[in-house]
């Protein structure tokens, strides 16, 4: 991998930094915006594309009332936003090249699925009803690895069959403990494990984003950004795991450039306004 590239993005880094770090209303109104495009452009990986209306609901229940039939939408927009502030904060306290464990997977996963006790119990009082057994046994069918190949599937890459992927993830998990993970760039790290996790994609359901939020979580603690890749380069993204790694690489340092350039240029507007 290009060194040079590296250090390009590791410079744009630190000037967003330092204009992030200057007290006005314009850097909260950056970091809003950018929280719901991260929450809405995650989404839209996986076909679910949400309007703006839908997201406001979600993510300011005080200023728009959701309908019945948009509930099903706020919770799954809700769960995400739990599991991206969940992985912030632990992103704060994590040493920046431990290990990833198997805990951490098992939780991302829950938080996003919205089976966690929290979740399930603010369902429960907006909808006014509990879960009925037959929902909660589908749902906790959920939690555990995927048990089959899925015929009709948003990916469409190779993945592992039921059977390895328990020794699969292990083997992932096992490489972030070792010396090679703590040696390579944190880049390489998020991209790589993002990428062999979505080969294994051990879970029915939402693989694809416990997999962006963890290698996202990797580039947190380190000091980085979120890579968030745009609706627009869905099918880009999609077909990168059918290639190889370091194709799969590119396309996400392109989106982390990509990200990094439109955050400078929203700072660097706002200098040319106030002159």
């Amino acid at each position: 991998m290009n060194k040079e590239r590296l250090q390009s993005i590791e410079e744009k880094t630190k000037r967003l930094r330092e204009a992030l770090s200057v007290r006005r209303p314009e850097v909260q109104d950056y970091l809003e915006r950018f929280e719901m495009s991260w929450v809405y452009h995650d989404n839209a990986l996986e076909g679910s594309v949400y309007a703006p209306s839908d997201l406001t609901a979600a993510l300011h229940p005080g200023a728009v009332a959701a309908e019945a039939s948009l509930l099903p939408i706020v919770w799954e927009i809700r769960n995400h936003k739990a599991a991206v502030d969940a992985m912030r904060e632990e992103a704060k306290t994590s040493k920046k090249h431990s290990a990833i464990t198997l805990t951490l997977v098992k939780r991302v996963h829950e938080l996003v699925s919205g089976s966690t006790p929290e979740a399930q119990a603010a369902r429960a009082q907006a909808e006014r009803r509990e879960r009925t057994e037959k929902e909660l046994a589908k749902e906790r069918e959920k939690q555990g690895y995927r048990k089959e190949m899925p015929l009709h599937r948003t990916y469409t890459h190779e993945i592992a069959q039921p059977a390895k992927i328990q020794p699969m993830l292990e083997k992932l998990l096992d490489w972030t403990a070792s010396a090679d993970f703590r040696e390579m760039h944190p880049l390489l790290q998020s991209c790589r494990f993002q990428y062999q996790f979505l080969q294994v994609f051990p879970f029915t359901e939402h693989s694809g984003k416990v997999g962006r939020l963890l290698s996202n979580f990797i580039l947190m603690r380190n000091g980085f950004f979120p890579i968030v890749v745009v609706d627009k380069d869905r099918q880009k993204y999609h077909e990168a795991f059918k290639g190889s790694l370091t194709s799969f690489t590119n396309l996400l340092l392109d989106a982390m450039d990509n990200g990094l350039d439109n955050g400078l240029k929203y700072f660097r507007d706002l200098s040319r306004v106030y002159r």
